[in-house]
């Protein structure tokens, strides 16, 4: 076999040495220094075995390393960005995640979205709507406000006590936010044909 160690033909390397030893003695020949000369042989063989070990390997680049798609990273934000942007609703992936964030931050808390022995806790603190926009198992069609008012009661869940209501300064207590998704995601279903 005429392979050397890293898989280039011996044979073609040998060959790109004499002609580098050729050109170089021609040189000298017709007058070239003997170090200007050696210079020209040097020069040939290193042109001259990158050629051939490029030719030999195919394509070179640098390897590769696979991506990995950590949640809520930059390329996952834009991603779903855009898709919140086309038309005819939310896209089925954009509520995905959303129910992939639900049930993480429910398990942050002991909750589980598709246990029924939860279904009373799970309302009490995201609201009624939200939660049959999370649950629903065929593609629900929402719009981006109620695809807004959805998210806004995930994020209720587990940065505050269960059920409890959003309170100004004073202390007074305005509307829970389970009660603005639930109105919100009762206005979609009440939209539907």
């Amino acid at each position: 076999m005429n392979r050397v160690r890293n898989g280039i033909d011996g044979r073609r390397v040998v060959g790109v040495v004499v002609t580098g030893v050729v050109v170089g003695g021609l040189l000298w020949f017709f007058g070239l220094s003997v170090p200007q000369a050696l210079m020209v042989v040097a020069a040939v063989i290193a042109v001259g075995v990158t050629f051939v070990a490029l030719r030999e390997d195919g394509p070179l680049g640098w390897p590769v390393e696979p991506v990995r798609s950590t949640p809520g990273a930059r390329k996952d934000v834009q991603s779903l960005g855009w898709a919140l942007r086309s038309r005819g609703g939310v896209p089925e992936r954009v509520i995905l995640r959303l129910r992939a964030v639900a049930r993480r931050r429910l398990a942050a808390i002991g909750l589980d979205l598709d246990d029924p022995l939860d279904r009373d806790r799970i309302v009490m603190i995201v609201g009624a709507g939200p939660y049959d926009v999370l649950t629903r198992t065929t593609r629900p069609e929402l719009d981006l406000g109620s695809f807004t008012a959805v998210l806004t009661a995930v994020e209720v869940i587990g940065s505050t006590s269960a059920g409890t209501a959003d309170r100004t300064s004073t202390g007074t207590t305005d509307r829970t936010t389970a009660q603005i998704a639930d109105r919100t995601a009762a206005r979609t279903v009440e939209r539907k044909p």
